[in-house]
């Protein structure tokens, strides 16, 4: 009997929605919130969506009153709403071990028809504030294609048509709130549509990306600090330091953009981030100004040292002679001398010449020797 009247039940479906709009009321249960994905920008939740309304003509005489229930074979004999999920990027009815799908039928003609899906939905995030940032994300609900004249979406006990399980959690996020709303939404090919929407919002945990991020962060500006410790002469000591934490930071910054979508906004950890690496970077260019101003500056000390050198042993030499008695008479004799021939000199004038070389040019000899050896201990 039940399915000789589903099957003339088949042949009346054309005339269902002629008439005032059939109101459909929805309740929905989380099962459970998957995942939520910042590279996608979506999220996956599993849950039981049900709708309800009334058809009269599936009305039948009971002395119990009791509902049948039915499986997934008679939705398809059957009229139900054609909800969908806006925004779905995918989406299946569970089929393990059976299609689970679940439709009963009350004696006044009421419909219950409940179904476990899940669907991955888009999320429209702001990373701005990353990793202090809370996200709202939303699935909706709408009919594909009856308008708000034919079919009337609704939620049938207003916020409390939502219900949560309570072990709901998720490793980076708090879920904080969970609400319904409902709107029109206007399509300009084909008109108004009742759409619902079921809005939670999320707050990230910052206790992981304090681990994984600030802290290492942090410890590469400190330890770029110490090369201002190391003596300057020690190249290699300062310079490996100095490559190993920018190469280190750049790690970070390279694991920490892995999992962020491709955004051309700044998010909050690029600044401590950058402003960590720009600290590091410059702990590396501060050693090379000083290695360079320090071999300018010693430069400059050797020449000063050298011209000092050269005036001191210039000033010794002129006072030499200037404590020397009669230099001038000392200088002419001498040079009257060299310029006559040896055989006009007597044994006097001979003596003379030799007591005035000895007295002249031995000195000389000392100081250019003792010259000579400053000048090497100085390079």
């Amino acid at each position: 009997l039940i399915w000789g009247c589903s099957l003339m039940y088949l042949f009346m479906m054309e005339f269902c929605l002629i008439g005032p709009a059939i109101p459909v009321g929805v309740d929905v249960q989380v099962e459970s919130l998957d995942s939520i994905s910042e590279v996608d920008m979506d999220f996956t939740m599993t849950l039981y969506l049900r709708h309800y309304w009334k058809d009269e003509r599936l009305s039948f005489t009971s002395s119990t009153n009791k509902s049948m229930t039915f499986d997934g074979r008679l939705v398809k004999k059957i009229w139900v709403p054609d909800v969908f999920f806006v925004h779905s990027k995918r989406s299946f009815i569970h089929d393990t071990t059976t299609d689970n799908i679940m439709l009963r039928v009350f004696p006044d003609g009421h419909v219950l028809y409940s179904l476990r899906v899940t669907v991955t939905a888009a999320c429209n995030m702001d990373f701005s504030r990353f990793p202090l940032d809370s996200q709202t994300c939303s699935l909706e609900l709408e009919s594909y294609a009856y308008t708000d004249e034919d079919l009337m979406l609704y939620w049938k006990s207003g916020d409390e048509s939502l219900s949560i399980d309570d072990r709901i959690s998720l490793s980076q996020f708090l879920i904080q709130k969970f609400h319904t709303t409902s709107r029109l939404a206007f399509y300009s090919s084909t008109g108004w549509y009742n759409r619902l929407y079921i809005n939670f919002t999320l707050r990230r945990h910052i206790f992981f990306f304090l681990l994984q991020t600030y802290f290492p962060a942090t410890l590469m500006v400190m330890l770029s600090w110490v090369s201002f410790w190391i003596d300057r002469r020690a190249v290699p000591a300062r310079v490996s330091l100095g490559i190993t934490t920018v190469l280190t930071m750049s790690t970070i910054i390279t694991g920490v953009n892995a999992s962020m979508p491709r955004v051309s906004y700044i998010k909050a950890v690029d600044i401590y981030l950058w402003v960590s690496f720009v600290f590091v970077f410059l702990s590396v260019l501060e050693y090379a100004a000083v290695n360079y101003l320090s071999t300018v500056q010693d430069r400059r000390e050797r020449k000063m040292r050298e011209r000092n050198m050269d005036w001191f042993l210039y000033s010794t030499f002129l006072l030499y002679f200037e404590n020397s008695k009669n230099f001038t008479q000392h200088a002419s004799f001498t040079h009257s001398l060299l310029s006559m021939p040896k055989c006009f000199l007597s044994n006097t004038h001979t003596v003379a010449l030799e007591s005035n070389l000895g007295f002249s040019i031995v000195p000389i000899y000392i100081y250019i020797y003792i010259y000579s050896q400053m000048r090497q201990r100085l390079n």
